[in-house]
């Protein structure tokens, strides 16, 4: 059984559009009988939901709930929460403190035109947390992301006396 090209779903090879994506089929080769190969890119949406995304981010088309697109976004988005739900399952999980582990903080002071790929994807998930708390925000009508950085700011105090604690033991 062939697999969509766009977002990977298995198909029906008489199928002329992609149930999950509404990608057109009509060129898929009879011969892809294998998933297709991820693409080299960290993030949880698809190239067709990103896309979509610049889209929006440049002007060139409306948000469309009754889209396609929107669909596919809306089903990636539910499975990104379903995600961090199960991370928060995890009992002494410190979300970001794992997401700090990762990331090289000398990076988030640089010009963005100064970065390089991994660097630019450290930035935007900075950016992505505090935007993701501005929405949480904005939803529910909370004030979260002030509490979320005065915590963060108090955080970020002890690692540095940490790190002069460290440096002066040296």
């Amino acid at each position: 059984m062939p697999y969509c090209p766009n977002c990977g779903s298995q198909i029906k090879a008489v199928h002329h559009y992609c149930g999950s994506c509404g990608q057109v089929l009509s060129e898929i080769a009879e011969s892809e009988s294998d998933p297709p190969m991820a693409v080299d890119r960290d993030g949880f949406l698809s190239l067709r939901s990103l896309s979509y995304v610049n889209e929006l981010l440049g002007g060139e088309q409306e948000l469309d709930r009754d889209s396609v697109s929107y669909t596919q976004l809306s089903r990636e988005v539910s499975a990104a929460f379903a995600d961090f739900a199960r991370l928060a399952m995890v009992n002494d999980l410190d979300l970001l403190q794992l997401w700090a582990t990762g990331s090289n903080t000398n990076a988030l002071s640089k010009s963005v035109d100064d970065m390089n790929n991994n660097q630019f994807q450290e930035w935007l998930a900075a950016i992505g947390l505090g935007r993701t708390l501005r929405m949480y925000d904005d939803a529910l009508h909370t004030e979260f992301e002030d509490e979320f950085d005065d915590r963060l700011q108090k955080l970020i105090e002890v690692a540095n006396e940490e790190l002069d604690d460290g440096e002066l033991s040296e």
